[in-house]
């Protein structure tokens, strides 16, 4: 009888991106290489598009503000060979996700900002902040889209 084998080591990528809204199209080749490793479905590669842009253009934006000398890391690892896992953190002073306000409120609605986080939470499976703000893990179960 031969030993079953599990997924124990996670296969994981690493970035690190400058403090430049250019450094966003450094996403577009990331997700390309995993619509063909895992199979992934063009709406799902759009909603993972959309979350990365967001979440790494505020972590220029809003983290870092544009300051050359600070870093963005984005990371991915693919857990169980069906969670695709990226996190993405700054080097900013961070803020409370909890003090963003619902984007849905109607007093809202017609704001031209503030709707990245409640994208985040829309398309992805799961999205958790840390270290006050200056990290965000997004999850995508590919089997669940």
């Amino acid at each position: 009888m031969y030993p079953t084998f599990i997924d124990i080591e996670p296969k994981t990528q690493k970035l690190v991106l400058e403090s430049k809204l250019k450094s966003v199209n450094a996403m577009d080749q990331l997700i390309s290489n995993l619509k063909e490793e895992f199979f992934i479905s063009d709406a799902l590669c759009n909603d993972i598009w959309v979350v990365l842009n967001e979440a790494v253009s505020n972590a220029i934006k809003h983290g870092n503000k544009f300051d050359p000398t600070k870093k963005i890391r984005v990371s991915l690892e693919v857990k169980e060979e069906r969670f695709l896992c990226f996190t993405v953190k700054d080097e900013g002073k961070g803020f409370d996700p909890a003090a963003v306000p619902d984007p849905t409120h109607p007093s809202r609605i017609y704001e031209p900002n503030g709707r990245g986080i409640f994208l985040m939470r829309q398309l992805t499976s799961e999205v958790n902040f840390s270290d006050n703000g200056r990290v965000v893990e997004m999850i995508f179960d590919l089997f669940n889209e």
